[in-house]
């Protein structure tokens, strides 16, 4: 039985990085809100600052789960004429659709980097606890950096039709 090509190491060990540090932003955001709602309902008082804390960390976890989602061809798609397609209209198609995605994302990265540079040059941070906004921003402009050289990996190195992996392709 034919193995699908396994990804490069880097990429293993990037996809189990996002994948622990989403876990326990998840885990935090939970244990927040919990502890928040708790404390509100018996001692009539909420956590200072837990909404800024939430809203930093639900940044950070959208964004480090975009290069997973890249990574598992997770973005929506529609197949509306996938079944009259032939397989070269497909692998041109997927070439496209592959190219695009790493230049839009490429282009979201680059303004999120301009962005970061604003919030660094004006000092912008959070209302209550003061936190730091640049390095946020420069953290997703990243992250998005990184989907769109998954993109373009994809848009160079897949050879075949299929626009989903396999089991096998999926990095553990």
């Amino acid at each position: 039985m034919h193995k699908p090509p396994e990804h490069p190491v880097a990429i293993r060990i990037l996809t189990r990085i996002l994948e622990y540090v989403g876990a326990l932003l998840l885990f935090a955001m939970m244990t927040l809100t919990f502890v928040d709602v708790i404390a509100r309902y018996f001692f009539n008082r909420s956590i200072t600052g837990g909404f800024e804390i939430t809203e930093v960390m639900l940044a950070t976890l959208i964004f480090c789960g975009l290069p997973l989602v890249t990574l598992r061809h997770g973005h929506i798609t529609v197949d509306l004429i996938e079944s009259v397609l032939s397989e070269k209209v497909r692998r041109l198609r997927n070439l496209f659709v592959f190219a695009l995605t790493a230049a839009t994302l490429l282009f979201l990265s680059y303004r999120l980097w301009l962005k970061g540079l604003d919030f660094y040059a004006y000092n912008d941070q959070t209302a209550v606890l003061y936190i730091p906004l640049a390095p946020v921003c420069f953290a997703m402009s990243v992250l998005t950096f990184i989907s769109a050289g998954i993109a373009l990996y994809y848009a160079a190195n897949r050879n075949d039709a299929s626009t989903k992996p396999t089991s096998a392709e999926q990095p553990r």
